[in-house]
């Protein structure tokens, strides 16, 4: 095992937790432990329990299936009033695309879909592209990469070119037209990437139903994708895209976004002591308590290399008839053929890193690392947190499923996103939240599991910086 990279130490002596009981927390796990921080999984339990009292900052990441919806269903309006007092009390609230809406000053359809999010409500910013209850009030600008100018005075951005790239994944951006004085934007959207696909360019229907699309007219409008403002003695940090996405293949590959993240969690200095519990800082469960952590991980090497053996067969079997332009939607610049020859190769590349690295760390593991192991999803979590044993094997019954659907007739979206469940190209390689994506979120557990020693595997170094990453 290798040492940690140059900045490994930007968030030494902080605690960040990243909620857990929905969306896609191992970008932001991974990420924060890689920079020296603690890290825990918080789910809506643990906010019940006033273990936010525990950590400097709370993050709230991206979402699963059903997006804002999905994060807000497990706190309901006591966890949402319950966040909201702790930042008021001086915690620090970050959040990327879906978590970044929960905060705002929301209307129409987006609060009619999110009522829950009211109680949360810090900041008097509206959504710069609200939409109808497809995608929870929102109108979706695109999924990709996109160049976004960010402001070299701000501390978030010292250091950085005044041009980088970030994912931006059907996320909000922000109207500072009618924001409060306090409202401070950092970054702003200033045009697609050829590895951009507008929303309107998701299904061949839409290619040419709007001009300008919704990311031109969020542009257009000097619409913001980086704020910050105060909320009583805390603080709020919303990016509508994703900066702890890397730019590579499953989104691994870490550049300026995460830069800019780190950046805004270290911004304040860690909290006091107080109220710090010993052990795991969360509630951890078990499916396997009768095995110890060397044997969980010996196990989950095993699996994950079974799971690279799956991609590897599913990349000679593409369901040509599934992946037309018709059946199958368009993202990252690419059709669906593309996609499915990329990243099941990806994935199969990523599983076998994963592996590779645990095999090094499985002798040594211990208790402190079994929650990261073996914690079994919530019944009320839309993805979330969850151990590897759990990731990996919901890895293995997403592959399965998409087997199966591959082998039935084909059917057609109602919109880029229909048939999530059932669609062999969204089960196995469309998103984050496909098989493929969570091979990326595996290969993260283990490297936060590393990192937590103060090493990095080799395999996941290759992976998860910009310049290392292929």
């Amino acid at each position: 095992m290798g040492a940690l990279k140059p900045k490994a130490s930007a968030l030494a002596g902080y605690v960040i937790g990243v909620y857990g009981s929905g969306g896609a927390p191992w970008h932001h796990l991974a990420l924060a432990a890689a920079h020296g921080a603690e890290v825990r999984p918080v789910r809506a339990y643990d906010v019940a329990a006033g273990r936010l009292e525990g950590v400097d900052a709370l993050i709230v990441p991206g979402g699963g299936a059903t997006a804002m919806a999905g994060l807000l269903a497990p706190l309901g309006a006591d966890g949402t009033a319950a966040i909201r007092a702790w930042v008021r009390r001086g915690g620090t609230y970050v959040a990327s695309c879906a978590g970044s809406v929960l905060p705002l000053a929301l209307a129409g359809a987006a609060d009619a879909a999110l009522p829950f999010a009211r109680a949360l409500r810090m900041l008097d910013v509206p959504l710069a592209n609200p939409g109808d209850a497809t995608l929870g009030g929102l109108s979706s600008p695109g999924v990709g990469r996109i160049r976004v100018r960010v402001d070299r005075e701000h501390p978030y951005a010292r250091g950085l070119p005044e041009q980088v790239e970030l994912i931006h994944y059907n996320g909000p951006l922000f109207d500072l037209r009618a924001a409060p004085p306090g409202v401070r934007a950092f970054a702003w959207p200033t045009a697609p990437t050829d590895a951009f696909t507008a929303a309107e360019a998701f299904l061949p229907e839409g290619a040419e139903s709007r001009t300008p699309t919704t990311i031109e007219r969020c542009i257009a409008a000097g619409a913001a994708t980086g704020i910050e403002a105060a909320f009583g003695d805390g603080r709020v940090v919303l990016f509508g895209s994703h900066p702890e996405f890397g730019l590579g293949p499953l989104l691994l590959g870490w550049g300026a976004g995460a830069d800019l993240l780190v950046a805004a969690l270290a911004h304040r200095p860690p909290r006091s002591e107080r109220g710090r519990e010993p052990g795991f800082g969360w509630s951890v469960s078990q499916e396997h308590a009768g095995r110890s952590a060397p044997e969980l991980a010996a196990g989950a090497v095993d699996d994950l290399h079974r799971m690279s053996a799956r991609f590897a067969a599913l990349a000679q079997k593409p369901p040509d008839a599934w992946l037309d332009d018709t059946h199958a939607a368009r993202f990252h610049g690419r059709d669906a053929r593309s996609a499915w020859h990329d990243d099941t190769r990806a994935a199969a590349h990523v599983a076998t890193a994963a592996a590779l690295d645990l095999a090094t760390l499985a002798p040594d593991a211990t208790s402190v690392d079994t929650p990261w192991l073996d914690d079994a999803a919530r019944a009320d979590q839309d993805f979330g947190a969850m151990g590897l044993t759990q990731l990996v094997g919901r890895i293995d019954a997403m592959l399965s499923a998409a087997e199966g659907a591959a082998e039935r007739p084909p059917r057609r979206p109602v919109h880029a996103y229909d048939l999530f469940d059932e669609h062999p190209y969204h089960l196995a390689v469309a998103s984050y939240l496909s098989a493929a994506g969570l091979s990326a979120a595996a290969l993260l557990v283990v490297a936060t599991i590393a990192a937590r020693r103060g090493v990095i595997g080799p395999h996941a170094a290759a992976s998860l910086w910009a310049e290392t990453a292929s």
